[in-house]
């Protein structure tokens, strides 16, 4: 109760004080001894309105305390979640920046290989004499190579790819430029040895690169991108240019 209240009550209160001290012989004994009680009750009351509201005030105080400490807290996690929230962002893009590095240091390390889809495995068979053959077949006849074997996951069913490292660049240039027509008949191709990253990226427009193909459209996968046949990137509808 607050002291609007209170002070209503005690208004109340004074008048039957102040008339019994007048000496008014009119109240019988039961009445005052009823109006003591009522004013005994009323007190009280009071008291223990005082009471409560002095222990809400109390717990009012101890929870703006609270409040304040949770408030500061909750600033300083916020602060952290931020600096958290820079540092990850800053860590994902060094990670890109590695990964494209990586990327490229293993495309220089394949740079001189190539590999041939489609021939059959046999036992015991000699890599190094059948990709001697096949290469002859699509027009370099004396291609260098340093090892010739077979790559990839064993899968029932399927044959792996050879992979032939050659010592000349130029030999590999020459192979993937002339191998299309010549090996037409055959049931074995030859094609780049590209690394995980950029045969994601190749496969990701194969379909788009046959239907321009069908249109006149002509494209060639270079150095982990379509290109034009100019050299230039070519963009996707849904490619956004770098």
């Amino acid at each position: 109760m607050n002291a609007t209240a209170v002070g209503t009550l005690d208004a109340l209160l004074v008048p039957r004080k102040e008339q019994r001290g007048t000496g008014d012989i009119s109240a019988s004994p039961q009445t005052e001894d009823l109006s003591k009680k009522l004013e005994a009750i009323i007190e009280s009351a009071l008291q223990k309105i005082q009471e409560l509201q002095k222990d809400f005030l109390n717990v009012r105080a101890v929870q703006e305390i609270q409040l304040k400490e949770l408030q500061r807290s909750n600033q300083s996690l916020l602060c952290r979640c931020t600096d958290l929230e820079s540092k990850v962002i800053f860590l994902e893009r060094k990670n890109e920046a590695f990964t494209i590095e990586l990327n490229k240091l293993e495309r220089l390390s394949r740079r001189d290989n190539i590999r041939i889809v489609g021939v059959k495995s046999a036992q015991g068979e000699d890599c190094m004499e059948v990709a001697r053959d096949i290469l002859a077949k699509a027009g370099v006849p004396d291609a260098r190579m340093e090892r010739a074997h077979r790559d990839g996951r064993i899968t029932p069913g399927r044959d792996r790819h050879i992979l032939v490292k050659l010592s000349h660049y130029q030999d590999k240039i020459t192979l993937l430029k002339n191998s299309r027509p010549r090996l037409a008949d055959e049931p074995f191709f030859l094609i780049e040895d590209l690394t995980p990253t950029d045969l994601r990226e190749k496969r990701k427009y194969s379909a788009q690169v046959k239907t321009l193909y069908q249109e006149g459209t002509r494209l060639r996968f270079r150095g982990g991108i379509w290109r034009k046949g100019d050299g230039r990137p070519y963009h996707f509808p849904t490619q956004l240019p770098n």
